[in-house]
């Protein structure tokens, strides 16, 4: 895991890097107190409006669809109530909700069939405060390494 900080300007966006699955993810202000998973496979932010997860997974052999499908069904198993949805063959983004909590999850496919998802739980009162934040952190996360590709630099929103 690497965590790049940002410029004096940008002091208050990170960009958290895992090297073990090859992705990146800009970490709004306010992420604090990183706890890494013991598997290497990503951090736990706590932050102001809840919490952020962000991690890489090996598909087994599944498409990444299948993986973002199975997340969601297991999520609505759990009792989650899905608000919006929009699962593609190299990407997914969906909301849920449940007893006054929001949770916002968005994946990619990396290659080498891995993917990257980051989930931010929240409380539904700060959706609209949180919504720029999520449209940003979304495309900030990209694959890296040799899987990176034609990646364009996503810059901090205060740049």
């Amino acid at each position: 895991m690497v965590l790049i900080l940002a410029s004096t300007a940008e002091a208050q966006w990170r960009t958290y890097e895992n090297e073990r699955y090859g992705y990146r993810l800009h970490v709004p202000p306010g992420a604090e107190q990183p706890v890494l998973s013991d598997s290497g496979d990503g951090v736990t932010y706590s932050v102001e409006h809840g919490q952020l997860r962000v991690h890489g997974t090996i598909l087994m052999g599944r498409a990444f669809e299948e993986e973002a499908r199975g997340r969601l069904d297991a999520a609505v198993a759990d009792g989650w109530r899905v608000n919006y949805k929009n699962i593609e063959p190299r990407t997914a983004t969906f909301d849920m909700s449940g007893d006054g909590i929001i949770r916002y999850v968005h994946g990619i496919e990396i290659c080498d069939g891995a993917a990257a998802f980051f989930e931010y739980d929240y409380h539904r009162w700060d959706v609209k405060l949180l919504r720029p934040i999520f449209k940003h952190m979304a495309a900030s996360l990209q694959a890296t390494g040799a899987c990176a590709g034609d990646v364009a630099r996503i810059r901090y929103p205060t740049d």
